[in-house]
């Protein structure tokens, strides 16, 4: 019963005019790895990588999406990490499919409809059909330190202010852009979803970085969490913490240069770092066992209908 409510609403959604104008999908071919927050975090997951590094840019009316795997596609159309996407073997497993896709936005549509808009294609053109559940799994959960809280609310002039609209990479509930600072040094990353608002991140990857926001709630910041920092356990709040705050997070990665710290090591360093910077905002991350929120894929075809 879930399943068709689920395969209705997805036809729904279509009717309702949220689909693309134009929509070419076709299987990928290797190319060169190239840098990116979303095919680094992706690849080492059996989402992206191999010679076919995950990539997504929106601009001017246009969606360019290469190298995307299902679980990846399903996790942005409908806002989850692509580990959170169940599914067939063939379909999650190493070696799993790939595709490019090219797309425009129809007239009317705005750039923070795209998922949506992917949500009709996955039910044109790979017949989706899923149900939601949820899975036991190790998490780790954003909760409140001792003493409290530290954050300031937000201004109401900042209410959930957003990125550009153009997007350079993505993951689950998160889009990226990166902006070349106009000194011409280094760049500036911009991370947005509703619930976080737009994040700056900057600084060195390997050193001291920096995210700073306006109108962060601390789901939003759960998010950011679990986008940035580089382990594959979610992150998830449990706070039960309401309203939005001003934000500025910093964390120091130096422990966990490579070569410095084994791999069996490196997702205690990392987290070690990241609750350093948490505690000064009276946060921290716990880790416990809990129920996550999935998509279970019912049916979805291996080969796209014809463009």
């Amino acid at each position: 019963m879930m399943a068709a409510f689920t395969s209705l609403a997805l036809f729904l959604s279509a009717a309702a005019g949220l689909k693309f104008e134009v929509a070419s999908v076709k299987p990928s071919v290797p190319r060169p790895q190239t840098a990116g927050g979303a095919a680094e975090r992706t690849g080492g997951s059996g989402f992206g990588g191999g010679g076919c590094p995950t990539s997504l840019k929106v601009s001017l009316g246009r969606v360019d999406v290469r190298c995307a795997t299902l679980p990846v596609l399903i996790g942005y159309a409908f806002r989850i990490s692509p580990d959170r996407v169940t599914g067939p073997a063939w379909m999650t497993g190493l070696g799993s499919p790939k595709f490019d896709i090219a797309a425009t936005i129809p007239q009317g549509a705005t750039e923070n409809q795209v998922p949506e808009l992917f949500q009709a294609l996955l039910a044109d053109r790979f017949h989706l059909v899923f149900h939601r559940g949820t899975g036991a799994r190790a998490i780790y959960a954003l909760v409140v330190a001792k003493g409290g809280i530290k954050l300031k609310k937000a201004s109401p002039e900042a209410a959930n202010t957003l990125a550009p609209a153009s997007v350079e990479e993505f993951y689950g509930a998160a889009q990226t852009r990166t902006i070349p600072n106009v000194d011409g040094r280094g760049s500036t990353i911009m991370i947005s979803n509703p619930r976080m608002g737009t994040v700056r991140q900057t600084g060195d990857p390997f050193e001291i970085q920096r995210w700073e926001a306006s109108d962060i709630s601390l789901a939003g910041l759960a998010d950011l969490l679990d986008t940035v920092a580089p382990v594959s356990t979610p992150m998830i709040d449990m706070t039960a913490v309401k309203g939005r705050f001003q934000m500025v997070l910093e964390v120091s990665l130096g422990a966990a240069r490579p070569g410095m710290v084994s791999i069996t090591d490196m997702e205690a360093v990392v987290v070690n770092a990241f609750n350093d910077g948490l505690r000064k905002l009276g946060l921290k991350l716990e880790r416990r066992r809990g129920n996550l929120e999935i998509l279970v894929v019912d049916r979805v075809e291996k080969v796209p209908t014809a463009n």
